[in-house]
């Protein structure tokens, strides 16, 4: 029988067992399909529902050697009591029909140990050893498939007990991505994905670099001490090693930055196989004169030469303390502290009046679960009022009063009845704007003796909505228009092409990011993605990653055909190694980037489609735009969307310099109201690697919080023309950066800043 991935089941006592069934065949709540696994434990007179949620790829991965069959859920028990984390007590008669129904209906033994098999590292340079060992089993026979294959690449690896044993050789051309293993114990069972692993090639790699002090003052040369290294088993030429401020290499400095500098350490290394070079680097740049202390944090690139843009590994030196000539104070605190100084902190103190006095009452309290209403809907207000013990409300009335953002009324009504109670009050349509209900209790002589208000934001609103983001975090620029699909019941859905395992990895481990801790930090972004999103209502079940590499969308792009796909840069991959990856080993290139987002289109559906700017300076975000649009162009083309499928792009980082899309724009603008901004700031705060301390410790009360998207939006009219326009952008890059590359070969033409 083969099986699902489930998660591990705990029984003080007793038995466990697992069943796996296709989805939709385990009954809950009277029979609603699950669409997942169904867990059984038996312990002490007690059972329970375990999990509604899919485990995709645990780590370690338990498995049973075998499982009830469905019918033991349904005939065991009634099926009102397998509710999700809920207990249940078997009577006598249970117990011994469940006793039967094992003997009847499962082979001798079969439920044995649990199977756990873990292998000695997450992730795997080619030309490496993967070992592997198993806990609370005795001996299987293993076989090895790459992700979303069926035909096995190794058979029959004999695998004993809990010491590591050699199960595979890595060949130098492995393909790179994510490998699953399949087991089969002594009694025939099979186990699909017993446990996984990601195999990287990394050719080149910056063993360390360190500074020859922590402290400096404003004048001192920075004299670093750099080894590099040729990973590979041949040889390595035109190598160019820099030491630059921190850099991610993929960002272009805004119009108004001045060019970056760089020290260039070596301009044409060549490394054996193995081999390595050390450089002792005398005055690669010297600290600049501030006013206060700070602290400066500098990087190594390895880059080809004669290819700028093939950069094979990058890294990150300790930070250096700097300070101005016998001026110590005050002193600034690195990225991962809540304030970058003392004086920050009294802006913790936004908390305890977030909320403006005419919005807080404790008699007239709204429901504040849906505040953004579409246009062609009338909307409400709900609210409970409670009247104090001591509060004389005879002859009192509650009213109703509508205004707009410059506060002209609306609307005022007087309800009718009880003024105690639950309230819902249906208001007028109006056009698209921030309104506020304004809700009181007044006497017969006009006195307001309770008042509360709400504000409600009143949009024109998509059918369904698809966003496209490059990173983990990009979703942080459209809150309104998400939290109005969620109380709208719109379909909204997510689809993020990269991992984001790039920004922000070395300040979470405090270390310079190799293969394994980029691919681990990348799954530390796409959870918080799940759990900012999961704050604004989103299901995780709408939420997608297609595990394309951080920083690197621009070669993805250039890298047109599967079959020669983009080796990135931390990842050390050319094809998606994410276990929870939604297409597992999608190649690193242009066609198999369109044809996921091709799919994703063609399955949802949607009538507004929101990705990045087309000419946004981060790489990442203008080409989640081009992919994008290269998707519904082919789509139309085959007549698959409709024309008038909505295009809307956010503006974050600004444009590049250059030659810009020449697409038409309209400014859209999305009103929000006040509770809805209040859960996009919170939704940042999930967002930890991103700064999102430094947003939870800078709290913006609800009057200033913007009642719009927090960054530009726009929609672009002819996204159905032009095509093949960022070709041309491409090819007038290249020129450029073939230009500044002879430029860099003068000797003195680009040196640190003395």
């Amino acid at each position: 029988m083969d099986f699902e991935t489930s998660k591990t089941i705990g029984c003080e006592l007793g038995l466990c067992v697992r069943e796996s069934v296709g989805n939709g065949e385990c009954p809950i709540n009277g029979g609603e399909p699950l669409g997942t696994t169904c867990y059984l434990c038996v312990r002490s007179g007690q059972g329970r529902f375990w999990s509604r949620q899919r485990d995709l790829n645990p780590r370690p991965a338990v498995y049973k050697t075998a499982a009830l069959p469905t019918e033991l859920c349904r005939l065991a028990f009634p099926a009102e009591v397998l509710r999700s984390d809920r207990h249940f007590t078997l009577t006598s008669v249970q117990r011994l029909s469940l006793i039967l129904l094992i003997a009847a209906l499962c082979p001798p033994l079969a439920l044995t140990a649990e199977i756990a098999a873990v292998t000695d590292y997450t992730n795997y340079n080619t030309d490496s050893e993967v070992r592997m060992r198993l806990e609370g089993a005795g001996d299987v026979t293993a076989a090895i498939r790459y992700a979303g294959e069926d035909k096995p690449l190794a058979t029959a690896i004999k695998i004993h007990g809990r010491e590591y044993s050699n199960l595979w050789a890595v060949p130098w051309d492995a393909r790179t991505g994510r490998y699953e293993v399949d087991l089969t114990t002594g009694g025939g069972n099979t186990i699909r994905n017993a446990t996984s692993f990601a195999v990287h090639r990394q050719l080149a790699k910056v063993e360390s670099v360190e500074l020859d002090k922590t402290f400096y003052t404003s004048g001192d040369s920075v004299n670093p001490r750099i080894v590099v290294r040729n990973l590979s088993n041949r040889p390595l030429d035109h190598l160019q090693v820099e030491f630059e401020p921190y850099t991610y290499p993929w960002i272009a400095p805004a119009p108004d930055e001045p060019p970056m500098w760089k020290h260039i350490v070596a301009r044409a290394l060549s490394l054996p196989p193995g081999g390595q070079k050390e450089f002792d680097v005398q005055k690669a740049a010297v600290v600049q004169a501030r006013k206060e202390p700070v602290i400066i944090y500098y990087s190594v690139v390895i880059r080809d030469s004669r290819q700028p843009d093939r950069i094979y590994d990058l890294a990150f030196a300790p930070p250096a303390f700097t300070t101005p000539p016998n001026k110590p104070l005050p002193k600034q605190y690195p990225f991962l502290y809540l304030y970058w100084h003392l004086r920050d902190v009294p802006k913790s103190q936004a908390y305890r009046q977030f909320y403006p006095p005419e919005f807080v009452s404790d008699v007239i309290r709204f429901v504040t679960d849906h505040t953004i209403f579409p246009t062609h809907v009338a909307p409400s207000v709900s609210f409970s009022v409670t009247q104090t013990p001591d509060a004389d409300w005879k002859n009192a009335s509650l009213h109703v009063r509508v205004v707009d953002s410059s506060g002209k009324e609306l609307e005022n009504k007087t309800l009718t009845g009880p003024i105690p109670g639950q309230h819902v009050i249906g208001l007028q349509t109006q056009a698209p704007g921030v309104y506020t209900a304004r809700v009181y209790v007044q006497t017969a002589d006009g006195a307001v003796i309770a008042h509360n208000q709400l504000e409600i934001a009143i949009d024109d609103l998509p059918k369904s909505i698809l966003i496209f983001c490059a990173h983990e975090d990009d979703d942080t620029a459209h809150p309104g228009i998400i939290r109005a699909a969620v109380e709208n019941h719109i379909p909204i859905h997510f689809v993020y092409f990269t991992g984001g395992d790039a920004g922000g990895c070395d300040r979470y481990y405090m270390h310079s990011c190799d293969a394994a801790r980029a691919m681990d930090f990348g799954e530390v972004r796409m959870d918080e993605a799940r759990a900012s999103l999961g704050h604004l209502g989103v299901s995780r079940d709408d939420i997608f990653f297609l595990g394309l590499p951080d920083g690197g969308l621009g070669q993805v792009w250039d890298h047109v055909k599967a079959d020669d796909p983009y080796l990135s840069v931390l990842l050390a991959s050319d094809h998606a190694p994410y276990r929870n990856a939604a297409i597992p080993n999608l190649p690193y290139a242009r066609d198999s980037a369109v044809s996921a987002a091709k799919q994703f289109i063609s399955r949802f559906k949607p009538d507004m489609i929101i990705t990045g700017h087309p000419d946004e300076r981060h790489v990442d975000h203008r080409t989640n735009n081009w992919i994008v649009v290269e998707a519904m162009q082919e789509l139309l083309r085959a007549g698959a969307i409709p024309r008038d499928t909505k295009l809307v792009v956010d503006v974050s980082y600004g444009p590049m310099p250059g030659r810009h899309a020449p697409y038409k724009y309209e400014k859209q603008m999305l009103y929000v109201s006040g509770e809805a901004a209040k859960l996009g700031q919170e939704a940042l705060w999930y967002y930890q690697s991103q700064d999102g301390n430094h947003q939870q410790a800078e709290i913006v009360d609800f009057g200033k919080l913007p009642r719009h998207e927090p960054y530009p939006h726009y929609r672009i009219l002819d996204w159905q023309d032009h095509e093949g326009w960022n070709e041309q952008r491409k090819e007038s890059q290249r020129d450029a950066r073939s230009l500044v590359a002879n430029l860099k070969s003068l000797p003195g033409a680009f040196t640190a800043p003395k």
